[in-house]
């Protein structure tokens, strides 16, 4: 199966269904298409006044940078390939959706999980099924956290190496401290995504009070794009994890262009940087959200080792909260974390 299939538009309206009925459910998803995050423009503007409106003031706090679900159906909604995704072994939402066998499971489960069968609840259950793994996304609210953190008050450039499915895009839109954002992603389809999210939803921030944000668009790799020198204020990003999550099959991917441990790291992250440390200013932060994934279990102590060794120097380490762990007591050891790694240039 393509990794980019064309998905058609899901049926928007909710409904419920007793266990009777289980594979009307099942007929009727199979007629309208997969359950995507179909957004019209009433509900895109509601969704982003929400993520605007949210204050965000104690989302980072003992090292530990907390996350919300505002913004995040507005940014899935750009990349319904996104459910295509591949992670690691497991198989996609997407193929999930479309095995005759296991899909019928996956609705009953989700009736037994959240007692009705809809749009949200069918995606929360085919991310979760059992051999099946979906993509994540940048929580807005965590992004514009960093944003407000660690950029000036006055404002300033911030350049997002890998832009992924536009999470910290509208972190942007959403931080009044960021005065530019620079993206760049050699995927097509997501590049298309982040240039409609950019030309909807910045002229209803607009509408909001939230202008003067410019945002430039790159549909090339970090490796290949040279910033202005000194021109960034704080370069932020999560990048691929080597090649745990196929975003394309295009060979402009790192994990396709660079096909060993130590060619990536080497090759595409060493070179990021580097263009990263042409284009911060002095006082400038290089900000990387990276974990080592089960096909690469040391990927961020190495990648820790690399920067250190070419020009950086680890000033802090925060924790990126993430699922929550039941059964914990302690607010900061609830959740599940990812390291957040602070740079600034060494010298």
């Amino acid at each position: 199966m393509s990794l980019n299939p064309v998905i058609p538009f899901p049926n928007t309206l909710p409904f419920f269904l007793a266990p009777s009925v289980a594979d009307a459910a099942v007929d009727l998803y199979r007629e309208n298409g997969f359950p995507v995050y179909g957004l019209n423009l009433e509900e895109k503007f509601k969704q982003l006044k929400s993520l605007l409106r949210y204050d965000r003031s104690q989302l980072i706090e003992n090292g530990n940078v907390q996350q919300t679900m505002h913004g995040l159906a507005l940014a899935w909604s750009y990349f319904p390939h996104a459910w295509s995704v591949r992670c690691g072994e497991k198989r996609t939402p997407l193929e999930l959706f479309f095995d005759d066998e296991l899909f019928p499971k996956a609705v009953a489960k989700c009736r037994q999980m959240h007692d009705r069968v809809a749009d949200s609840t069918l995606r929360k259950t085919l991310r979760i099924f059992s051999g099946t793994q979906s993509v994540s996304n940048y929580r807005p609210t965590a992004a514009a956290a960093i944003y407000d953190h660690f950029l000036p008050k006055s404002g300033g450039v911030v350049w997002d190496m890998s832009a992924g499915f536009g999470g910290r895009m509208l972190g942007a839109i959403a931080s009044r401290r960021v005065t530019r954002y620079i993206g760049t992603d050699p995927a097509t389809l997501t590049m298309e995504g982040l240039c409609e999210m950019r030309d909807e939803v910045l002229p209803l921030a607009n509408s909001l009070g939230f202008g003067g944000l410019e945002i430039e668009l790159h549909k090339c790799g970090s490796e290949d794009f040279v910033p202005q020198r000194e021109s960034l204020d704080l370069a932020f990003t999560s990048p691929p994890y080597m090649g745990h999550e196929e975003y394309s099959d295009e060979p402009t991917q790192s994990y396709i262009k660079f096909k060993t441990r130590e060619e990536w790291l080497h090759g595409f992250m060493k070179q990021t940087l580097a263009n990263c440390h042409i284009g911060l200013k002095p006082k400038g932060k290089l900000v990387v959200n990276i974990a080592g994934v089960k096909s690469y279990p040391t990927l961020h102590d190495d990648f820790v080792a690399m920067a250190e060794a070419n020009g950086w120097k680890l000033e802090q380490t925060l924790q990126l909260c993430l699922s929550k762990m039941p059964g914990t007591g302690k607010r900061e050891t609830a959740f599940k974390h990812e390291p957040i790694f602070v740079f600034r240039k060494k010298g």
